[in-house]
């Protein structure tokens, strides 16, 4: 399939005490100098952080003697989730391909960038509210490009802007922006509540916000989540863009190193990606109601701050449409999705979309929103694109409902 994950084994562990947790939030935040051999011999990649004693870590090493003799030492007890995550990640390609044969629709299915791209051209040819944009490029000359979906009215209609990829492995985040974009365009003008949510905003949607590593993902690694910017000083390529917004960048929960999976970039906007993003915000400037990221698989809605557990000023008015959002995902398939601010309830990050979206461009309504946490961690199944999708579209339009009745 070309997706080589090499010889990785995927681990679950649940720290029970302090110390435990601690250990593995040292382990996640650094993992080559923790006593670690360092080099791509060793390499940790968490797929669920440590947030609290009794929650579930879920650590892919390519180095699993290692990792089980260091967590048993400590008095924990690894269990093994996937032995082979490469034969794993080759079995789920082969179930896509077998859903798009049998005639799966094309949002249901996980597709490339450029059948992405040909199915919002296709989508905005045959359909008057839809129209596709490029809003940046990438480094290898992609074009990063945003679906907006409207019935007129003029440029002064408040927008909601919604943006996934940014991390390349997280296909089904790729899949919810499409499932999102589908559901405006083609049953406007058929259901009161989305042609009303039409009639009320304009909405702006990325699907791929990081095409390169989009790719990469398709064709070299399936577990790549940066883009693929080439680091001067580094045999390691690629920046973390969901670190490299200007929201106190370089801090707490981001990477200097270029080798690190949250690798901030050398200077925030230094990234093609996030460049694209905060250029049509501030096009969007004094219009945008709402800006949500979608990310998996930490199954939580986010608000700021991501560096600091001070809350923000406008916090009562964030949280009464979380849990409106939160409710409404809830009563979908019953999935309960902890909301608030992300170094409360997931951990601390700097450089990130809605710090920089809410405190620099003044979007009250500006969010991260992880999808639904299943044991595939990032290998989602095409099977749980319908379910986990339509979870998350209801919660943001009730978050769309939320900030227009208010």
């Amino acid at each position: 399939s070309g997706i080589h994950v090499g010889r990785y084994k995927l681990f679950r562990v649940t720290p029970e005490t302090t110390e435990q947790l601690a250990y593995l939030v040292n382990l996640s935040l650094t993992p080559d100098t923790k006593g670690w051999p360092t080099g791509d011999d060793n390499e940790l990649d968490f797929w669920r952080d440590p947030t609290g004693l009794g929650g579930p870590v879920d650590i892919l090493t390519n180095n699993g003697a290692f990792l089980e003799r260091e967590l048993t030492s400590r008095g924990m007890s690894p269990s093994m989730l996937m032995d082979d995550v490469q034969s794993f990640a080759d079995q789920r390609q082969a179930e896509n391909a077998d859903s798009i044969a049998a005639g799966s629709q094309f949002t249901e299915t996980y597709h490339t960038y450029e059948e992405i791209i040909d199915y919002l051209n296709q989508l905005a040819g045959n359909n008057s509210v839809v129209s596709v944009s490029k809003i940046g490029e990438s480094d290898e000359v992609r074009d990063i490009v945003t679906a907006r979906i409207s019935n007129g009215g003029g440029d002064t209609k408040p927008a909601i802007y919604l943006e996934c990829g940014m991390h390349a492995r997280e296909w089904i985040a790729h899949s919810t922006c499409l499932w999102i974009i589908d559901e405006l365009t083609t049953l406007y003008g058929q259901i009161p509540e989305i042609t009303g949510l039409v009639d009320r905003f304009d909405w702006f949607i990325t699907p791929v916000s990081n095409p390169d590593g989009y790719v990469y993902s398709w064709l070299n690694d399936r577990l790549w989540r940066k883009n693929r910017k080439i680091n001067p000083s580094s045999v390691c390529i690629g920046v973390d863009t969901n670190r490299n917004f200007d929201a106190n960048f370089g801090g707490i929960g981001s990477s200097d190193d270029p080798c690190s999976n949250t690798y901030s970039g050398p200077s925030a906007f230094s990234e093609a990606e996030s460049r694209a993003m905060r250029d049509i915000l501030l096009s969007l400037q004094g219009r945008t109601k709402a800006v949500v990221s979608i990310h998996n698989n930490a199954q939580v809605w986010m608000s700021a701050y991501g560096y600091t557990t001070e809350r923000p000023v406008d916090y009562a008015e964030m949280d009464r449409v979380m849990s409106l959002g939160a409710a409404a995902i809830e009563a979908t398939y019953g999935y309960k999705y902890p909301f608030g601010p992300s170094s409360e309830v997931l951990y601390f990050t700097s450089g990130t979309t809605k710090d920089y979206v809410y405190g620099t461009l003044g979007v009250i309504h500006s969010y991260t929103l992880e999808l639904r946490n299943t044991a595939d961690g990032f290998i989602t199944s095409t099977t749980l694109i319908a379910p986990v999708a339509t979870e998350a579209w209801n919660g943001i339009k009730a978050m769309a409902n939320a900030i227009a009745y208010n």
